[in-house]
């Protein structure tokens, strides 16, 4: 007998825990993500680093592994509970608090040295207004010269695929085999994004849930580096540095430093 689930609740994207993390390759993310991330940061210093929307925390903990002082902030709470138990299980220290992005400032105290947000966190607020108040937030919590790293999408290649389906993602966890899929859809300032996770223990199983992002565009980008007071060093493709081709990259990566006093609302 086979399983079905699907869920969907607008503005929540995929944030029951357990299935969120098995519907991502963590391994291989960590291997093409931190190498990138420590070059860019440099050595660790006092400020430390902020990870904005950091799930199970495993990039923050990978970071705490190489001598950074990480502070994990996402607005669920089941979340930082096991990017918690996974620092415990690591033996590495991560503080971690419980804001949205949106908040951060208020949440943390700001002045850290770097700052990053990763997997579409920033788009996941779900609306324009909401994901320029996010970023906002986040560059006004560095200390000046502090480094900013964003990646989310690049939606406007994605736009134009249709049907928008990216995947299989593989992940292997407790001796069995997950199986991930998403597709996209686009109405127009929204973006609605459905994972569908299969695997097989007695029978075929599946599970799926739906959540909304908001499509940032690389213009969008650049005018909140100018609003934020970052000057932007460097857009990427991906995380092997390709430069940034809206029509052919499959990330929108900007790497920027604060230069000057921004806005924050």
């Amino acid at each position: 007998m086979s399983e079905n689930r699907s869920e969907s609740k607008d503005g929540d994207f995929f944030t029951r825990p357990d299935w969120y993390d098995r519907g991502i390759n963590w391994q291989a993310r960590i291997e093409r993500e931190i190498p990138v991330l420590v070059e860019l940061f440099g050595k660790p210093g006092d400020g430390g680093l902020l990870d904005a929307g950091c799930g199970p925390g495993h990039q923050a903990i990978a970071l705490a592994k190489r001598g950074y002082h990480v502070t994990g902030l996402d607005a669920d709470a089941g979340m930082l509970e096991l990017a918690t138990e996974y620092a415990r299980r690591a033996g590495v220290a991560l503080d971690v608090v419980a804001a949205p992005s949106g908040s951060v400032n208020d949440a943390t105290g700001g002045g850290f040295d770097g700052v990053y947000s990763l997997g579409n966190a920033l788009a996941a607020t779900g609306e324009r207004e909401s994901c320029r108040n996010a970023f906002l937030q986040l560059a006004a919590s560095l200390r000046p010269a502090g480094v900013f790293f964003a990646q989310v999408l690049n939606f406007r290649k994605l736009r134009n695929d249709a049907p928008c389906v990216r995947g299989p993602r593989v992940v292997l966890h407790d001796g069995i085999e997950y199986v991930s899929v998403r597709h996209f859809g686009f109405s127009g300032d929204k973006c609605t994004v459905t994972n569908a996770t299969l695997w097989k223990d007695d029978s075929w199983r599946q599970w799926s849930r739906s959540g909304t992002l908001y499509p940032v565009d690389v213009d969008e980008v650049r005018d909140w580096c100018g609003e934020a007071g970052l000057s932007i060093e460097a857009m990427y493709g991906s995380y092997a540095r390709d430069s940034f081709d809206p029509d052919t990259a499959n990330d929108l990566i900007v790497v920027a430093a604060r230069t000057r006093q921004g806005r924050s609302d």
